[in-house]
């Protein structure tokens, strides 16, 4: 991670926690008069960071937001005008002098963080000279100037990314790297021994700063148990090659899975809940341990603490979707899979036991009492004990209604997954209704593992690696392959059938985002075109007339966020009308559109979790039912895209297009070689897939629909490459981020390649968008499918 100028959000909350059971402000922030106490403890201010940040850092509200103003000075909204900062006002924002310092004083700049002691304020850094340098620029008294000798800002960035490229290329373990500008260090953060490294710089193949930091892991504070001579009992013991402990290890929200960790023919497996059994991979800092001739068993080299073969567990602290091992896998040679990551892991009794120790504790500090916490917490086990049976007996039964049911095991309380041909009432025992909610899915479980079987199955018989798993909220079961072309070529060979609910989950292919154009030395620049567009004023001001929903955070102590409908701020405004005009929307569009009652304004603005079908496509210049004339999938270009499809139109839904028509669309999909001269296909989560016999596939005679942009492809283009990096042959569109293209089935429904949004009848599309194409002076034409 690179030492930049933080957001709003980070700036304001990096600091000291705080939690609404502490001690009183009055204690922490002794500094403070009552009066400002009273402001923070009951602010009801429209900015609700103020009130967190004073808490934080026991400064009045006043204060508080006073720093806040300064900090949010180029980091949210940045310019109020179009064009760039005129060179009278470099220091308008921290932002703007750090640019303007990293391109006029290359040499000696070192970069600028806020400071909070000994006085607040925005410390500027310079290797040498600062006081004179920083003069030069700005005489603000906001702005610090700091001697700190070393590297540059520069030569920090530089060399970070070179020992990134360093460290890749000798196959080193690492999970971080980054630059702490304050010290003049870039700091790496390892999972193996260092040695390698420095011997390597000690042999002269590559120069190694001194202000390059390594933060190698310690050892294990216990040795891995010896392996008794003669014992064969575990053939195999498969593990990560290197340390991960010092990464990431959890994420909330991410449930626990019971499971049972068993012995069979010589390896350690796993039948989790739910899943698939298969052979557990452990990390580093877990080691076989056989000094028990009578039972094998896993010890944490942390503590200590042992888990035992044949036994009931609970799997913990996965990230979602992390259930395939990394491909460095050891000790596998015997035991060769399937597998499934161990992350954390208990007892099953432990984590009993600490489950009721936590959810005591957390009641206790709800109810006040001790036995009253007590009393509630069994309640919940004793109802949990029903929800439990309850959801045995229905998911055998009723498979064909009901998708899943996942219960709390804390709370003793349940969600239902069932279809729209059922009720909760019909489901749920009327004791248990309040304490279990649902929602509506497409498809039963009996449906889900019928196809989740039947693919497994085929996967297994091709031998292509995939996990497979049931998605019951999207109705869906989800392969991910470990090399999406192999899964293609087993399906043109006829190896592979795909049921109708199974979808393909890949790694996602962006578009490449070139860093050295020019205009990455301005953070503002992929603006400037746009700004020049004739209807840029007359549409800003009606975006600034224009009342948009806006959620304030909750205040302290409370949960539940504010919606008001507010005009935008000039900086709002300001890029609100930037991506009006790179969606291609003119003044004439807008006026139209409002006259018939759609707010193109609004609707670009609802595009976070508020789309519908009109919104969706009046984002969009032209909306067509069309189908694939020709794929080139290996065709990259200096606008970031790897491929071109050209597409024969069927049926025109939005726009100026005709029944016969070609349009070009550029794809991040394709073909694309990396630094080191490999070339390989990379799928785009967003497209369809260019690779034949895959679900989503741009079969030959396959209907599409599709929401393009011709105004987004050079926007895009120009951000990923800079000046002239769009094609120029014609018109060429990109896909619209939130309506991707969705294939048109033998059933009239129209359904998208990713998992959002619901499919939907074609029939329904149309009488839909007409209205927009109507008021837009146009009709739709075409061939009806």
């Amino acid at each position: 991670m690179k030492h930049v100028i933080l957001p709003l959000a980070a700036i304001a909350l990096a600091g000291p926690a705080f939690a609404q059971d502490e001690k009183p402000l009055s204690e922490t922030c002794p500094n403070l008069t009552a009066e400002e106490i009273e402001a923070i403890e009951n602010y009801n201010g429209q900015y609700a960071e103020n009130a967190w940040y004073a808490r934080a850092y026991c400064v009045s509200v006043e204060e508080a937001q006073r720093r806040m103003e300064i900090q949010n000075r180029g980091a949210i909204g940045p310019r109020t005008e179009p064009g760039p900062r005129p060179d009278t006002a470099p220091d308008a924002d921290p932002g703007s002098l750090q640019v303007l310092l990293h391109e006029k004083e290359p040499d000696t700049f070192a970069g600028l963080w806020i400071q909070r002691q000994p006085v607040y304020g925005v410390a500027v850094a310079f290797t040498r000279d600062a006081a004179a340098t920083l003069a030069k620029y700005t005489s603000d008294p906001i702005y610090i100037p700091v001697e700190r000798p070393g590297p540059t800002l520069i030569e920090l960035r530089t060399t970070q990314d070179r020992m990134v490229e360093l460290l890749r290329q000798m196959g080193i373990n690492w999970y971080g790297a980054g630059s702490d500008i304050t010290k003049g260090t870039v700091e790496i953060e390892l999972g193996q021994s260092a040695d390698p490294i420095r011997e390597a710089a000690a042999r002269g193949e590559f120069a190694l700063p001194d202000y390059v930091v390594f933060k190698e892991p310690a050892p294990f504070p216990l040795p891995a148990p010896p392996i008794p001579p003669g014992d064969t009992r575990v053939k195999g013991f498969p593990q990560f090659a290197n340390r991960t402990d010092g990464g990431i290890s959890t994420l909330v929200g991410v449930p626990d899975v019971p499971a049972r960790l068993a012995m069979r023919e010589g390896c350690l497996w796993l039948y989790p809940e739910g899943e698939e059994p298969k052979i557990a991979v452990w990390e580093q800092h877990e080691a076989l341990d056989l000094t028990d001739p009578d039972r094998v068993a896993v010890m944490n080299r942390f503590s200590g603490a042992k888990i035992y073969a044949d036994s009931d567990v609970v799997l913990m602290g996965l990230q979602p979707g992390e259930v395939a091992p990394p491909k460095d896998v050891v000790g596998a040679d015997d035991c060769p899979g399937p597998y499934r990551v161990v992350r954390g892991i208990l007892p099953r009794d432990v984590w009993d036991r600490h489950q009721r120790e936590e959810g005591i504790a957390r009641r206790q500090a709800e109810l006040g009492s001790k036995s009253a916490a007590q009393a509630d917490y069994e309640a919940d086990m004793a109802r949990l004990a029903d929800l439990q049976a309850w959801r045995t007996g229905l998911v055998a039964n009723r498979g064909d209604v009901v998708a899943a049911i996942w219960i709390d095991e804390g709370q003793g309380t349940a969600h239902v997954f069932h279809t729209d041909a059922v009720t909760k009432e019909a489901l749920v025992p009327p004791k248990l209704h309040s304490f279990v909610t649902a929602q509506v899915v497409p498809q039963g479980a009996k449906a889900l593992e019928e196809a989740r079987a039947d693919i497994a199955a085929q996967l297994e018989a091709a031998r292509v690696e995939a996990q497979v798993a049931v998605e019951p909220l999207g109705g869906t079961v989800e392969v991910r392959p470990a090399d999406i072309a192999a899964l293609s070529q087993a399906a043109v060979k006829n190896k592979l059938r795909f049921p109708t609910l199974v979808r393909i989950a890949v790694e996602n292919q962006g578009p490449i985002y070139r860093q050295d154009i020019p205009i990455r030395s301005d953070p503002e620049a992929i603006w400037y075109p746009l700004e020049a567009h004739p209807d840029f004023s007359a549409i800003r001001a009606l975006v600034e007339e224009t009342p948009l929903p806006y959620f304030e955070p909750p205040p302290p102590g409370h949960t539940v966020s504010r919606q008001e409908m507010r005009k935008p701020s000039k900086a709002g405004s300001l890029q609100q009308t930037h991506f009006l005009i790179a969606y291609g929307l003119t003044l004439d569009h807008i006026v139209a559109l409002r006259a018939a009652g759609f707010d193109p304004i609004e609707a670009l603005d609802a595009m976070n979790g508020r789309q519908t079908i009109e919104k969706r496509a009046m984002t969009a210049s032209d909306i067509v039912v069309a189908e694939p004339a020709g794929i080139d999938i290996a065709d990259e270009g200096p606008d970031g895209f790897s491929s071109s499809v050209r597409w024969r139109v069927i049926e025109v839904l939005k726009g100026g297009a005709k029944p016969g028509d070609d349009l070009r669309q550029r794809l991040a999909s394709g073909m694309r070689t990396d630094e080191a001269g490999v070339t390989r296909y990379g799928q785009g989560m967003d497209d369809p897939t260019l690779l034949p016999g895959l679900p989503t596939s741009l079969e030959p005679g396959s209907h599409w629909v599709l929401h393009l942009s011709d105004a987004l492809y050079r926007h895009s283009a120009y951000v990923q490459g800079g000046e002239g990096a769009a094609r120029t042959e014609g018109k060429w569109y990109v896909n619209v981020p939130w309506m991707t293209p969705s294939l048109v089935g033998e059933d009239g429904m129209v359904r998208s390649v990713s998992s959002s949004p619901e499919p939907v009848a074609l029939q329904e599309l149309r009488e839909r968008i007409a209205p927009i194409q109507r008021a837009l002076g146009l009709e739709q034409s075409g061939e009806k499918q």
